[in-house]
């Protein structure tokens, strides 16, 4: 009887494909239903109202950067990250991180209310204190199972509690009307999260308290948690200055500009920390072999990010107009300065997770100061009235900056990487000039939003060519393909 051969083992480059496109499929789903949501907000609530559930959300985030020690990244990163009770040790962190963020979002609702001159959301304000506890007893065991490339329980946390927040917005905003409503809809999306993180996981879940561990948490996660200061600044601040000295219905307009833009740069983070992370972690101790994965994920990503560059820069403000409704039309410009902004944020995830990879947390806390000195001329041009297109672009120069201090930090790391690195992130500036022109030329023609498709398929075809002639990857790929 003849034996069956064993199949192949998969090897790295495979299971690194088929996560890359678990996560990205589960990160864009998530983020596509969260931008749906936003967009039936912007339609369905008065711009006043948006403006101050703008301001609910800002302020989730901006406490949940500023109380971040890396809790879950250092589960992925350390050798010993499978033990219970280093695990059960990051839960009780989890938990006391949870606790602190609640207390300060209830006892400070009332001068956060008057500080944006909102004094009816006070109220609220209180009520998302909820949001972040909830979030404190999430299990982490989702972030073990990435240590052994497996994403699928981290995906359906980050996809369920977004599909239920996506069902209840119309139930919702038809009940409670007003900015209320983002207060249930975030109270949803984190009992949500909870449950399914409790779900999917292989271990029961349980707290210890190991001074030892906590003290390996602080070390790895200090530089983390002071760099979310100046990352506030740039990432947040904008909109506090915009909040405050312009009102509500302009921090409405950025806002809507800001989640369009984001969406890719945002996957390409959280891509970046669950797919890259535990690859470049695997490669340590091999120069070669990190050499060879530093260039792939580089490529892949400056490709990613010049496509994405150009599609915001022709179609980001018809997508803003059409999604949130004829009160953000205009906003094209502020459109394209952020989403240069955060392409370029895409470009630092590769230098920033091999970085992460090797233990080394205290380049970001200098990064995110070089970001955070944006925000004083993005503050004065504010003060001079000079719109939003200036403070966004104050952004960019703020972001272009730490990218340069990220790279020149990685290269003292393993000399060789920032020539790697920077050869193809050049990819991306022919990209987002060719597609300014073609916004230039397009918007003489009649139909303007048909002839920014047309620029916008001419130059996708420009990018795929260049990076088929240009780039040593996907050049070897194509020949491959050609020659099979």
């Amino acid at each position: 009887m003849t034996e069956i051969a064993p199949p192949p083992p998969i090897t790295m480059s495979r299971r690194v494909a088929g996560q890359g496109a678990l996560l990205l499929g589960g990160f864009v789903g998530a983020q596509a239903m969260s931008f749906v949501r936003n967009a039936m907000l912007g339609h369905m609530l008065a711009k006043g109202d948006f403006g101050v559930a703008a301001i609910l959300t800002l302020l989730l985030q901006l406490l949940d950067s500023l109380t971040d020690l890396g809790v879950d990244r250092l589960i992925v990163q350390a050798k010993d990250g499978d033990d219970p009770r280093f695990v059960a040790t990051n839960h009780t962190a989890l938990v006391i991180r949870g606790v602190v963020i609640g207390m300060i979002l209830f006892v400070t609702s009332g001068a956060i209310a008057d500080f944006f001159v909102v004094p009816d959301a006070a109220a609220a304000i209180a009520a998302i204190a909820l949001v972040p506890l909830l979030k404190g007893f999430q299990h982490l065991d989702a972030r073990r199972a990435q240590r052994q490339l497996n994403s699928r329980p981290f995906v359906w946390i980050e996809v369920a509690p977004q599909a239920v927040a996506l069902l209840l917005t119309w139930p919702v905003i038809n009940y409670v009307p007003g900015f209320q409503a983002v207060v249930w809809l975030s109270l949803a999306q984190a009992v949500t999260a909870l449950v399914v993180s409790h779900a999917v996981a292989e271990r029961r879940y349980t707290l210890a308290f190991d001074t030892e561990i906590l003290t390996r948490l602080i070390h790895f996660g200090w530089p983390i948690w002071l760099s979310a200061f100046p990352l506030v600044a740039v990432y947040y601040g904008d909109r506090i200055v915009i909040g405050r000295l312009l009102g509500v219905e302009e921090l409405a307009g950025y806002s809507a500009a800001f989640m369009v833009a984001m969406v890719p740069g945002l996957i390409a983070g959280k891509v970046g920390q669950s797919l890259m992370l535990p690859v470049f972690a695997a490669a340590r101790g091999d120069a070669d072999q990190l050499s060879r994965r530093f260039a792939a994920l580089s490529e892949a990503t400056a490709i990613a990010a010049a496509i994405y560059l150009a599609t915001a820069i022709l179609a980001g403000g018809d997508i803003l107009r059409i999604a949130f409704g004829a009160n953000y039309a205009g906003l094209g410009g502020v459109m394209a300065w952020l989403a240069a902004m955060w392409a370029v944020r895409m470009l630092q995830a590769v230098p920033g997770m091999l970085l992460l990879s090797a233990g080394e947390t205290k380049p970001f806390l200098i990064a995110g100061f070089i970001r955070a000195l944006a925000l004083v001329p993005a503050t004065a041009v504010a003060m001079m009235g000079c719109g939003l297109e200036a403070i966004a672009a104050m952004g960019l120069v703020g972001e272009v900056a730490s990218l340069a201090y990220v790279a020149w930090r990685m290269e003292a790391h393993q000399l060789g990487l920032c020539r790697i690195f920077a050869r193809r992130a050049m990819f991306l500036v022919p990209a987002g000039l060719a597609a300014a022109l073609a916004l230039s030329v397009s918007t003489r023609v009649v139909s303007e939003t048909m002839a920014h498709v047309v620029a916008l398929t001419v130059v996708l075809g420009m990018i795929a060519v260049a990076a088929a002639l240009l780039m040593p990857e996907t050049r070897s790929r194509v020949q491959g393909l050609l020659r099979a």
